[in-house]
């Protein structure tokens, strides 16, 4: 059994069932701390649909990959069930978002600090990131097959041009920060510097990218968290699976179509949902661009601060030229029936009719990412300042990016 939390508040408990597990809410929560937009505050509890797994919202941030598997070699011998509940109670007390799990509030969101800006220093070893596994790991709850973590700045970042967050207001946050990104040299080589110039292009093409830093020698990415606030507390975030109550390994399944119903469903609040619809295009719009074929549904996601008022758009994250290692990679879900690659045609049909845009806006959208990519891909040859072993990378890069350019032009 876990008690699970929203700002410190205990808000409910999730227990181990047989067969299903349940979360049930404490009595006089308020509807603003609802763990999710599919869970509203009520009075009977909550099974999870399927057997022996967690409900989606839960589910959402459990660790994946090399991430997953540094867990399991420290923790399953010591615990009698290793599964995905145990897994959600050890990395449960510092997630994405803004639930908490664990005994009580005491030592929620209480990491140790890291000196990030000396990791940026870094000319970066093989146990560096093998070292931050072992003392960051349990602190963690963020999901993706690529190697990451969640850390705590210890201050060191305050005067980055890139951070939003005053330094001062960062320190008294006893949560993580940031994001630690770092890559398989040997399976996806320069995949950081990949990311740093496919989030560049992003920020370009106007849609909102969290600050963003790459270490000396291209090995780790510094990514502030986007859901992270001011005072050091937290936004909710809930991804486009949860969203639509399916598990994190459902994220290649279903279409566009389908995704963009599902935020038309669920966005409100000042900016409307036709301009939150627009970001979303935009976001699909620049992964065709760049190529990205794992624009699935986890990397896509709302934020909100009350369950009951505004939900937006999250800033974009994740968004990486696949291509550069899967020359014949598609798109992540389905658009338009298929998962080929679509042209601008198919696109600006797909804006008209599920993301409330006109025909002019589309593309007007469209022209603007493609000045976007286009810019960026100048870069591209001075990728191996970056990383010095990228060159290969930057090329394949160069070619996915102008086919997709060209792909977008009418």
């Amino acid at each position: 059994m876990s008690e699970v939390f929203v700002h410190r508040r205990r808000v409910g408990t999730l227990s181990r069932g047989e067969p299903t597990h349940r979360f049930a809410y404490e009595v006089g929560v308020p509807e603003s701390l609802a763990v999710s937009l599919l869970m509203p505050v009520a009075g009977s509890s909550y099974p999870a649909e399927r057997l022996t797994v967690l409900h989606p919202v839960f589910d959402m941030n459990l660790p994946e990959g090399a991430l997953r598997e540094a867990l399991n070699q420290l923790f399953a011998k010591a615990l009698p069930v290793f599964d995905d509940l145990a897994l959600l109670e050890i990395v449960g007390r510092s997630l994405i978002g803004r639930l908490r799990f664990g005994a009580s509030a005491e030592h929620l969101d209480e990491v140790p600090s890291q000196n990030l800006r000396e990791l940026l220093s870094s000319r970066g070893t093989d146990g560096l990131f093998a070292d931050l596994l072992r003392r960051y790991a349990r602190y963690s709850g963020v999901a993706g097959v690529q190697p990451k973590l969640l850390i705590r700045d210890d201050g060191t970042l305050g005067t980055s041009k890139f951070s939003r967050v005053p330094v001062g207001d960062r320190l008294t946050a006893r949560g993580t920060t940031h994001i630690v990104k770092s890559f398989d040299a040997v399976r996806h080589p320069g995949l950081v510097s990949n990311e740093f110039l496919c989030l560049k292009a992003a920020r370009r093409a106007g849609l909102p990218v969290p600050p963003v830093e790459i270490a000396s020698g291209g090995h780790l990415l510094i990514v502030e968290r986007f859901d992270l606030k001011p005072d050091g507390s937290y936004l909710a975030f809930e991804d486009g699976c949860a969203l639509d109550g399916r598990l994190s390994r459902e994220k290649y399944v279903g279409s566009y179509e389908q995704l963009a119903s599902t935020l038309t469903g669920t966005l409100r609040g000042p900016d409307g949902t036709a301009t939150q619809l627009a970001q979303f295009f935009r976001a699909l719009v620049l992964s065709v661009a760049v190529r990205n074929g794992d624009a699935h549904r986890k990397n896509f996601g709302v934020v909100y601060d009350d369950a009951t008022g505004w939900v937006s758009l999250a800033p974009t994250f994740d968004i990486v030229t696949t291509a550069a290692y899967l020359p014949n990679d598609t798109l992540a879900l389905m658009l338009d029936g298929t998962k080929r690659w679509p042209d601008a045609k198919r696109l600006v049909r797909f804006a008209r009719q599920r993301c409330l845009l006109t025909e002019k806006a589309a593309r007007e959208i469209v022209a603007e990412v493609i000045e976007a990519v286009a810019q960026v891909s100048h870069d591209l040859k001075d990728m191996t300042e970056l990383d010095p072993r990228a060159g290969e990378i930057a090329d394949r890069m160069r070619t996915a990016w102008a086919q997709g350019i060209a792909s977008l032009k009418v």
